[in-house]
């Protein structure tokens, strides 16, 4: 008997749960790896420093759980708003954007945001995360062409000196 193995689109919907936080190809960016709840795909989501600072400390297991996300959580909850899930939606160059999908409002449905801008306030508030297959590769193929590049530039100490005539 010859099992079928069904081809997965690019257009699958997958969810993804946060699995470490490492520094990128480039390594000069620290990237939150998140990985297919339940399968082998991984999505990097290139931070800022300080939300992945928020980030670590927030999830440290040694100490007191604290976060700066805890008063505008509150706030939400006070107003019946609660954050439910998160989807990847676009990628422009290297900056990655979410839409944060809310439940409870009339008015607050969902809201656009820099991934590197929000990782660590929806971790705190423990919505679910998804994107597509597509979404996934491409922020592969970005993050290889960031290694690269950066690659290239250190072989050429040269090229990274800023050659204006004042900051000799």
């Amino acid at each position: 008997m010859k099992t079928m193995t069904r081809l997965k689109a690019a257009t699958d919907v997958i969810e993804l749960e946060a699995f470490g936080l490492t520094s990128g190809m480039d390594k000069d960016r620290p990237v939150m790896l998140f990985r297919e709840k339940g399968g082998e795909a991984v999505l990097p989501v290139w931070l800022s420093p300080l939300d992945a600072g928020i980030a670590l400390t927030q999830h440290n297991s040694q100490t007191v759980a604290m976060s700066p996300h805890d008063i505008p959580l509150q706030a939400l909850r006070v107003l019946g708003v609660q954050p439910e899930s998160v989807h990847f939606v676009e990628l422009k160059g290297h900056q990655q954007y979410m839409e944060l999908r809310f439940n409870g409002s009339r008015r607050l449905k969902s809201i656009k945001a820099r991934a590197d801008h929000a990782i660590s306030f929806c971790l705190q508030a423990k919505v679910k995360f998804y994107c597509t297959r597509g979404y996934l590769q491409r922020c592969r193929d970005v993050e290889a062409e960031i290694g690269r590049t950066k690659t290239a530039m250190n072989n050429r100490p040269d090229s990274a000196r800023f050659k204006h005539p004042y900051l000799n």
